[in-house]
């Protein structure tokens, strides 16, 4: 009997010690619980603000792409005009190029055509021609 005693004795004890360890557990899992509400609450309201922000800076910054992209083709434009531009001065440098060398060479001819020319004959010849027409200056100077 004394050990149905002790039995029922250690059952009570380990009943009671059973529901400590049970409420125990439940009041840790109830602080977890209430800390991973608070966790998952600050992660929702991190989120929202994550979200409210991007749908704050999207429309701006699409505007501001857009108007990269503009200025960008404006460039390109524009450094297409240059590029045209300065195609066509390179053609006329090259035309005013052939231009001076054509002339240089005109002038080269010229200055030897005048290097072979004998002034004392043409210098004679203009005299003789001179000497030949001032009768006639004077001839025809006599009916006026």
């Amino acid at each position: 009997m004394e050990e149905n005693k002790n039995e029922s004795l250690y059952d009570t004890k380990s009943v009671e010690q059973n529901e400590e360890l049970q409420t125990g557990i439940l009041t840790e899992m109830q602080k977890m619980t209430k800390k991973t509400l608070m966790y998952q609450r600050i992660t929702t309201g991190l989120v929202l603000v994550f979200v409210i922000a991007i749908l704050c800076v999207v429309p701006s910054l699409l505007k501001t792409l857009e108007a990269v992209r503009y200025t960008l083709s404006e460039v390109d434009a524009a450094v297409e005009e240059a590029n045209t531009a300065v195609s066509q001065a390179e053609d006329t440098m090259k035309d005013l190029s052939d231009f001076v060398a054509t002339a240089g060479n005109d002038l080269n001819e010229v200055v030897e055509s005048f290097q072979t020319v004998d002034f004392d004959s043409l210098n004679n010849a203009i005299k003789n021609l001179d000497a030949t027409v001032e009768p006639f200056a004077k001839f025809f100077g006599t009916f006026r």
